[in-house]
């Protein structure tokens, strides 16, 4: 007499055979008579195993048309989080290079995210807009299943939670500060380094190729260590063995028109003049400054760019000469490996390009707003 066959190792079996590809993702199973009879098994027996495969969303009962294998390479019941300060941070109204950024990047998120049939919830953390001041509630959420993707430093104060959460993690990292402090996170995470450095080494090139040798620096954060602006920008100037330099770090937070003047006028003292200066993209771009010689006195042999093209310089006059990263890309990148049948941690670097318009070359109506 023959012993009767377990439950278990039928599951077993069953579940291999399908995680083996005999039964691939979207194909039906056989007939259920015809699969008890290939397994050997009654089908009162079978048919509990069906039930726990599809309870498990390993299969999906179709009746009448019959058992079908699921997809499992995307899970679809779980959506990607893409995460946000505050709840009106990618308003269009919004003039922040960093939800502009992200604004972007969502876009590439999105494209991806409709290819593999997955939904995006946007999440903001804090009522504030201020990183320490977390609502923590609105995370609870988050498991194992989840796929989270954090654009920049600004989201320090989750890292150990998320870590904590065993979830998958797609960081961008704009290399605004170090992160050497947080190796635990980041070697587990997928790293989307935007390479600041080189953006800003060839933004000095660019400028002393176009007759700059007094180049300075105008921006926030630099006084960080190892931060990437302040590196490329040092980097760029030993590569033209040029011995002038001069730097400014903007304070962070709110910036008035007036505090720029004055801070941009303290440099040019101190430094004796620049033919040539690399900016943060927040100074002209969240002032909403439109004639910018104009706007913050400067004269007219001075050429510009900025770090990042985030804020779209061709509405201002002049327009400015940019390094532009490719936000979109980065969002379809992140969404990419987040979606991945098995999720890989590890580091791709972004790199700039160079998008050349007035404020670099010559400008005949620099005069006429400098003096007006």
């Amino acid at each position: 007499m023959k012993h009767p066959v377990k439950k278990n190792e039928i599951y077993q079996k069953l579940r291999k055979a399908i995680d083996d590809g005999i039964y691939p993702a979207g194909n039906f199973l056989p007939r259920e008579i015809v699969l008890a009879q290939i397994m050997g098994i009654s089908r009162n027996t079978l048919r509990s195993v069906l039930t726990q495969l599809a309870e498990e969303k390993i299969i999906e009962r179709m009746c009448p048309k019959g058992t079908i294998v699921c997809n499992r390479q995307v899970k679809t019941q779980q959506p990607l989080t893409f995460l946000l300060p505050c709840s009106d941070f990618l308003s269009e109204t919004s003039s922040d290079t960093g939800a502009q950024s992200n604004r972007r990047m969502l876009r590439g998120v999105s494209q991806i995210a409709f290819e593999y049939n997955c939904r995006v919830e946007t999440v903001p953390v804090s009522p504030t807009n201020n990183a320490h001041e977390i609502d923590w509630r609105k995370l609870d959420f988050i498991n194992a299943d989840s796929m989270v993707l954090i654009n920049g430093y600004w989201y320090h104060d989750l890292f150990q939670m998320l870590l904590e959460r065993k979830c998958r993690i797609a960081l961008v990292n704009r290399q605004d500060f170090c992160l050497k402090q947080y190796g635990d996170f980041v070697n587990n995470s997928f790293l989307i380094t935007v390479n600041a450095f080189g953006a800003a080494e060839a933004a000095v090139e660019h400028l002393f190729k176009q007759g700059c040798r007094r180049i300075a620096l105008f921006h926030r954060y630099i006084s960080e260590p190892e931060h990437s602006i302040m590196g490329g920008y040092l980097s760029g100037l030993r590569k033209c063995k040029l011995a002038f330099s001069a730097w400014h770090e903007l304070p962070d937070g709110h910036m008035t028109l007036e505090s720029i003047i004055n801070q941009l006028k303290d440099l040019r003292e101190k430094s004796g003049g620049f033919d040539g200066i690399l900016i943060d993209p927040g100074t002209a771009y969240e002032l909403r400054l439109h004639n910018i010689y104009q706007k913050l006195r400067l004269p007219p042999n001075v050429k510009i760019i900025t770090s990042d093209d985030c804020g779209n310089g061709q509405w201002m006059t002049p327009q400015l000469t940019s390094m532009a990263f490719p936000y979109e890309d980065i969002g379809r990148i992140a969404a990419q490996h987040l979606l991945a049948p098995e999720f890989v941690s590890g580091e791709q670097l972004i790199s700039a390009r160079l998008i050349e318009r007035e404020s670099t070359s010559s400008f005949s109506k620099k005069v006429e707003f400098v003096s007006a």
